[in-house]
């Protein structure tokens, strides 16, 4: 049975208080997309760009942050983990750079292109419908260490994933949320049954929803208040309340390699 964990707070805190070592890494962390104009139209709904406070920055701002919360992690993941990042397509070479400088090696960037974008209301520029997905690896000498990549059938492999964005009973109210056909084609290629993976940016709680299925452990971190009620009540529907455990900032002392509930 696979085992998930909670914690409610600012991963820069919380990270470096848990003792634990993971498999792989798997984020989707802020973008720095969000601006506050309201697109009025009349006779349609108006539309924001507006994700919330925790999506402002400058481009300075936003690489230092990206610089500090990868330097986190980097302690956290073994020697074998993997490190997979979401990310707009502007900032893949900074990202990739940040993470080269501590040591990572970056094996490829996937593409994940949304068949059902936002719509462009003004048609002056393309419609948004590409992200990136970044992999790297903390160790990459393969004579050894040997990282997890579970090759499944060539059609399957492509640096190229294609789905809807989030709809139906799927979807909750984060403005954000990936859809699970994807972060469990992440899970299937990165981790394997039994693996421990840290989703520090967990949003919906998507992640935990996906490696759960596989039999694969999660420990999510989420600053936001309201995201962190909407993923605790989702995990307790959807996987059911002997599975999740929400660990309060005191009790991260508890968080270490081999745990059992």
């Amino acid at each position: 049975m696979s085992n998930h964990y909670l914690i409610k707070g600012d991963s820069l805190k919380i990270i470096p208080k848990i003792n634990f070592v993971f498999d792989a890494v798997i984020v989707d962390p802020p973008y720095n997309t969000s601006h506050k104009n309201i697109k009025v139209l009349k006779g349609r709904k108006a539309l924001s760009s507006d994700l919330g406070k925790w999506d402002y920055f400058s481009d300075e701002e936003y690489l230092n942050f990206t610089d500090k919360w990868i330097d986190l992690v980097k302690s956290k993941i073994k020697k074998s983990g993997n490190l997979i990042i979401f990310c707009k397509l502007e900032y893949i070479s900074d990202i990739k750079r940040i993470y080269e400088r501590k040591g990572f090696k970056h094996h490829a960037t996937i593409i994940w292109h949304k068949t059902n974008p936002s719509p462009q209301i003004r048609k002056n520029g393309f419609l948004s419908s590409c992200e990136a997905i970044l992999w790297a690896t903390k160790g990459f000498d393969t004579k050894e260490i040997s990282y997890t990549f579970n090759f499944s059938k060539q059609n399957e492999m492509h640096n190229f994933i294609q789905t809807p964005i989030c709809m139906g009973n799927e979807r909750t109210k984060h403005k954000t949320q990936k859809p699970k056909k994807v972060i469990s084609h992440l899970i299937k290629i990165f981790t394997n049954k039994n693996d421990w993976v840290l989703d520090c940016f967990a949003g919906s709680g998507t992640t935990a929803v996906s490696a759960d299925e596989m039999g694969v452990n999660t420990i999510n971190i989420e600053a936001n208040n309201k995201y962190f009620k909407l993923m605790k009540n989702r995990l307790k529907k959807d996987l059911g309340n002997h599975k999740i455990k929400i660990i309060s900032q005191k009790d991260l002392g508890i968080l270490k390699n081999k745990m059992k509930f």
